[in-house]
């Protein structure tokens, strides 16, 4: 008896992982498709702006982007946002310039934060330049400071009473906040240099809400990646369309949660 139960035990344990096993494949494998999916419809939605600037064209507040109603019934929400706010960590293959400057940024971020802090304000991909308007304080205070040395808290306050207004910061409002700080032109061309105003890197963030039954309208799952989002300036007769690139990064993100961390999908 004891042996046949051992043995039983052992069959049911075995029978338990493997249908974990299989139910996590199942899992990557609807992930992988409702991704490719959807990147083929943000990017129709993308060539139908014609190379408009995407915060032109999204909800202010939440960046929400179009609604995608399903055959049964549910609806699929995309939501962009800004995601070239965090500092670049992996400085393999830049030039020396981007070299010295990213990594001075990121000696002044390790100075000012926590480790857990630092994993979130920096990303291992995309473009060197750091968004102007969506960087977090520390990354705006660690950047400003390799950009204007002894007049960066002047800088500071400039970029904060701009970004203060909420509106998008544009490359010759940058430059006019720069002068204002008494920055030199080797100073303004660096901040030129390392804050970006057109913004290459997106986060995409999906809300799927269910469309029948007792949870009609109730968020029943929520996936997020990152991606690069270009304008397309070969192609002159279709107006610039933008280019939507493969997925960098793409995961199942809490449906408990009001808001998304971005730091959590780089």
């Amino acid at each position: 008896m004891v042996v046949v139960g051992l043995g039983i035990g052992v069959a049911l344990t075995r029978f338990s992982a493997q249908a974990k096993t299989v139910a996590r494949q199942v899992d990557r494998y609807q992930e992988h498709h409702l991704g490719r999916g959807l990147q083929e419809a943000i990017g129709a939605w993308l060539r139908q702006q014609n190379g408009r600037d995407l915060l032109d064209v999204l909800e202010p507040t939440t960046g929400h982007a179009m609604d995608i109603t399903l055959a049964d019934g549910s609806q699929v929400s995309v939501f962009l946002r800004d995601a070239q706010g965090a500092a670049l960590s992996n400085l393999t293959g830049r030039t020396d310039r981007q070299i010295e400057e990213g990594g001075l940024i990121l000696r002044n971020l390790v100075v000012n934060t926590t480790n857990e802090q630092y994993l979130k304000l920096t990303r291992p991909f995309g473009p060197a330049t750091i968004s102007i308007n969506s960087a977090p304080e520390l990354v705006l205070d660690a950047a400003a400071r390799v950009v204007a040395g002894q007049f960066s808290e002047r800088l500071i306050s400039e970029l904060q009473t701009l970004r203060s207004q909420s509106v998008k910061i544009t490359r010759t409002e940058l430059t006019r906040a720069s002068t204002s700080a008494g920055l030199s032109s080797e100073q303004r061309a660096a901040a030129l240099r390392i804050f970006a105003t057109d913004i290459q890197l997106w986060a995409v963030i999906i809300e799927v809400r269910a469309g029948r039954g007792m949870n009609q309208g109730r968020l029943i799952a929520r996936y997020g990646g990152i991606t690069q989002i270009r304008v397309n300036s070969r192609n002159n007769n279709s107006g610039n369309p933008m280019e939507l690139g493969a997925f960098v990064t793409w995961k199942a993100i809490s449906i408990n949660d009001r808001e998304v961390d971005l730091g959590d999908l780089y």
